[in-house]
């Protein structure tokens, strides 16, 4: 069911003091509560009202006119009134009585939005047995009810962004009933001339904060954060970049602190000014100090704060620093019972200056599919939603929108002004169009608030006068910096930044500045920094109208492509997981340098020396698809034709990949020419290393002649050169030939062989595949035990690199293991999860892990029955890689302790 808004007067009460109530005489109490209730309820019934909700002791309602709901709460109040004369003064339900009009959305029979939230604040603010209504109420009775309204000044109330003027309704209850019960005419015992006793007011809060036109959305852990940091320090600086709602704020954290300063919050506005030495000038008019004649400003700012309790808000001080921390120092040195709450792209640094970094709003997972409801308990969506629908008041989040809504407050960062733009939006674009053109975001929101300050009008101003604050050299370093995808390391920063007058050793002192001033991000748990995508794009636009774009492009080509060959080198040895967990930050930058090298200077034979380094990461990770994807792509590429190491190697990628993915034919022929041209240029190490993939690919297609002859060619090759690690690979590829053929003996003394020479030379990828085929040998002479140990140390070397293929192929021995025990529903689950994961990682059974596994999973079936057997498969399917090792890992423990 939709939601609909309308125009409503809210009824919001509550008993006063009920927990003591409780505490005193539950039982009484809750007969009480539930006596009152039902008084009330007829009371709005009579008055065309309807209840909401009931709970507890509080009570919700809705009237359709202002004047009946007054005249229920007054009625209602009188009635309490003469019940509560009879009770002694402890037990006394005094109920208060929170009255607003405003607009709410209806959904279900449930009422939300600012017009509840304001009422049940303004029950809170009521006078025990007292009403208390809001000015909106009061602009719709005043006159037509015999009633007297005393001002009670505005208030601030948490997560309510204006200002409420309230009003306490005097003479609806007690003189009534006084009038009526004085002379006991109608029997009843008389009611105490005296009122009844109120906590006493606050004197309304002082302050210059401007009202909020629209609704302050979420922040709720901030709005807690600033407020504990202004009770331990005397300034506090709130930083983030433009547009991320530092100004919205400190308005919402004072105005919820306004009552705590007698002599009130001040903001004072500092972004039109462009004289430093008006700052001074700017408090003292705010605050109403005179200049004394002679003297300077500063003198007269100080005599009149010393000893004033009071919370000055400087706000956008990035553009004025110095000024603003010579003031502030000085204003917290002359009165001790002075706050300032500063809001800056870069901190003050003053001595006891404590900063807030302000947060994005928390914005969708772009992996994770949610649903309407689930989007919208984040700030970001609620942010987002709350302008749409009050731009189109039609607008709503559905399952069938929310994939767009959530890819424009990912893409936007989660940063408030584009957000609110983005939301403008809404009243012309459907949301689907407005996420799929959010890469021209500066020229798409240009209908920003006509009254906001120029730099906040729109997205392209907001960063366009964070760009003006820069030096030369600082934006240089920005521009160039927008290369990066994904984050960048110092290294990398050095690398790509330096060039033309900007030296290298200057790079960390110019980053350190992008992240003081608010566009550049570190984070201190990895030491990697990042630009918000809102922040790149622009730099990325200013990148494309200088000089530097294709010089910085090249660049962060050359230190990728370094990186990758460094790493490519040590990813088959002992550091391999330590260099997996390098270069897993780094997905999105060398894929963006592998696009580059279309256009780069050698840009052939670049692409294709990074495809062929990225191999074992990407095989690792189970990215087979884009791994054969960037390999075909850089053997197209104009230059790589040529018949030379770099394009052999490549063609001998793709064929690996082609024949781990099924792809037979393909690989065949890839392979074909790959040792063509390795026998072209001597390459006896490449030769070999082709010839084991080309045999491999003959056993798929039924060839087995011409497998043995490849294979025992690539042993030959492996033996003459000395080459332990291609020795290793080619005893293991002879020996699956061999388990094919069912001749297990001749099979087992070579994979053992090929165990112990990658022990030897620490090749932990190869150990493990080892273990795999000896661990299915040992199943098939069926020896349990043997086979569970095999397994485990495999699923260590799986959890220690991160090679989802490796646990993948774990799980699909262990289903041969676990039928091989009977444990039918276990082989089946197991294979359900095996099958999943190949899924994921695009890798398919060889042709002996294949005829390994066939006759278990088919004993397995049958044993287990067909719908036994899904149910336990589909089950696995369901778990995350995480969840089938886990579980893998448990199963295996447990069989080797029993």
């Amino acid at each position: 069911m939709q939601a609909s808004r309308k125009l409503a007067a809210i009824f919001s009460s509550d008993v006063f003091g009920y927990s003591r109530l409780m505490g005193d005489d539950e039982q009484a109490t809750l007969e009480a509560i539930v006596e009152t209730r039902r008084l009330m309820a007829a009371h709005v019934e009579r008055h065309d009202g309807r209840v909401v909700d009931a709970t507890g002791d509080a009570l919700l309602a809705e009237f359709a006119s202002a004047v009946e709901a007054v005249r229920c709460a007054r009625e209602i109040q009188r009635e309490l009134a003469l019940k509560n004369a009879h009770l002694p003064e402890h037990r006394r339900m005094l109920v208060r009585i929170g009255l607003n009009l405003g607009d709410v959305l209806e959904r279900d029979g449930a009422l939300y939005g600012d017009g509840v939230n304001i009422a049940a604040r303004l029950q809170t603010a009521g006078e025990p047995g007292g009403v208390c209504i809001s000015g909106s109420v009061l602009e719709q009775v005043e006159g037509k009810l015999p009633l007297r309204f005393e001002p009670v000044g505005e208030h601030h109330f948490k997560n309510i962004a204006r200002a409420v003027r309230a009003y306490h309704v005097r003479d609806a209850v007690r003189d009534a009933v006084r009038d009526d019960v004085r002379d006991g005419a109608d029997g009843s015992v008389p009611v105490p001339a005296e009122p009844l006793v109120a906590p006493p007011e606050r004197p309304a809060p002082r302050h210059n904060l401007p009202r909020q036109l629209s609704s302050f959305v979420g922040r709720a852990s901030d709005i807690a954060a600033v407020k504990q940091m202004l009770l331990r320090h005397r300034l506090v600086t709130l930083l983030g970049p433009g547009g991320i709602g530092k100004t919205r704020l400190s308005l919402q954290v004072a105005a919820e602190l306004a009552g705590d300063y007698p002599d009130g919050v001040w903001l004072v506005e500092l972004a039109a000014l462009a004289d430093a030495r008006l700052v001074t000038q700017a408090v003292a008019s705010v605050l109403g100090i005179k200049e004394e004649a002679g003297r300077p400003v500063i003198e007269a700012v100080l005599k009149s704060l010393a000893d004033k309790q009071l919370l000055l808000i400087l706000d956008n001080c990035e553009h004025l620093l110095q000024a603003c921390a010579e003031l502030a120092q000085q204003l917290l040195r002359s009165g001790a019972d002075l706050k300032v709450l500063a809001t800056s792209r870069e901190h003050l640094h003053l001595t006891g200056e404590a900063s807030f970094l302000v947060p994005a709003l928390a914005a969708p997972d772009p992996q994770g599919a949610a649903s309407a409801g689930e989007l919208q308990q984040l700030d970001a969506v609620r942010l987002f939603v709350d302008r749409a629908t009050a731009a189109q008041p039609a607008f709503q989040v559905t399952d069938k929108n929310a994939a767009a809504v959530a890819a424009i407050c990912y893409q936007l960062d989660g940063i408030p002004l584009a957000l609110e733009l983005a939301a403008a939006c809404v009243r012309t674009l459907p949301v689907a169009h407005i996420a799929t053109h959010l890469g021209d975001r500066f020229n798409l929101f240009k209908g920003g608030d006509r009254t906001a300050r120029p730099g906040q009008q729109t997205l392209l101003a907001a960063m366009d006068w964070s760009h003006a604050l820069l030096t030369l050299q600082e934006r240089a370093l920005l521009r160039r910096l927008a290369v990066f995808a994904g984050g960048w390391t110092l290294d990398a920063a050095e690398a790509v930044g330096a060039g033309g007058d900007l030296q290298r050793g200057q790079v960390v002192e110019l980053l350190g500045r992008l992240v003081e001033k608010s566009l550049v991000t570190m984070k201190p748990d990895s030491g990697r920094y990042l630009l918000l995508q809102t922040v790149r794009q622009y730099a990325q636009d200013r990148l494309n109208e200088s000089d530097d774009a294709d010089v910085a492009r090249s660049r962060h080509l050359l230190f990728y492509l370094e990186l990758a060959e460094r790493a490519s080198a040590l990813l088959a040895g002992p550091e391999q997981g330590t260099w997996l967990e390098r270069l897993d930050p780094e997905q999105e930058n060398i894929l963006s340098a592998h696009s580059w090298c279309d256009r780069a200077d050698n840009g052939a034979e670049s692409g294709l020396r990074l495809m062929f380094a990225l191999k074992l990461y990407l095989f690792n990770r189970g990215l087979l698809e884009a791994l054969r994807r960037g390999t075909l792509e850089a053997l197209a590429r104009p230059g790589a034709e040529v018949r030379n190491i770099f394009r052999c190697r490549a063609l001998h990628t793709a064929g690996q990949v082609g024949f781990f993915m099924g792809r037979f034919a393909e690989a065949q022929t890839q392979l074909e020419e790959a040792l063509s041209i390795a026998n072209e240029v001597g390459d006896t190490g490449r030769a070999a290393s082709v010839l084991q993939a080309l045999g491999m690919t003959c056993v798929e297609q039924g060839d087995r002649v011409e497998a043995h002859r490849y294979m025992e060619q690539e042993l030959a090759l492996a033996q003459q050169r000395g080459d332990q690690r291609e020795l290793a690979a080619a005893l293991n590829a002879l020996a699956q030939l061999h388990r094919i053929e069912g001749t297990l003996d001749s099979a087992e003394p070579l994979y053992q062989q090929g165990l112990a020479l990658a022990r030897q030379i620490g090749d932990r990828g190869t150990t493990a595949v080892a273990l795999l085929n000896l661990a299915m040998v040992a199943i098939g002479r069926e020896s349990p035990g043997r086979a569970g140990g095999m397994l485990l140390e495999a699923l260590d070397i799986a959890e220690s690199v991160g090679s989802r293929p490796t646990g993948g192929n774990v799980l699909a021995v262990c289903t041969g293991l676990a039928a091989l025990r009977s444990d039918w529903a276990q082989a089946a689950w197991f294979l359900g999860a095996a099958q999943a994961q190949m899924q994921h990682t695009g890798i398919r059974l060889d042709a002996a892990d294949e005829a390994f596994l066939a006759p278990l999973v088919a004993q397995a079936r049958q044993a287990l029955a067909t719908d036994p057997f899904a149910a336990a498969e589909q089950a696995a399917r369901m778990l995350t890689y995480e969840q089938a090792i886990g579980a893998a890992r448990k199963w295996l423990i447990q069989q080797e302790a029993g």
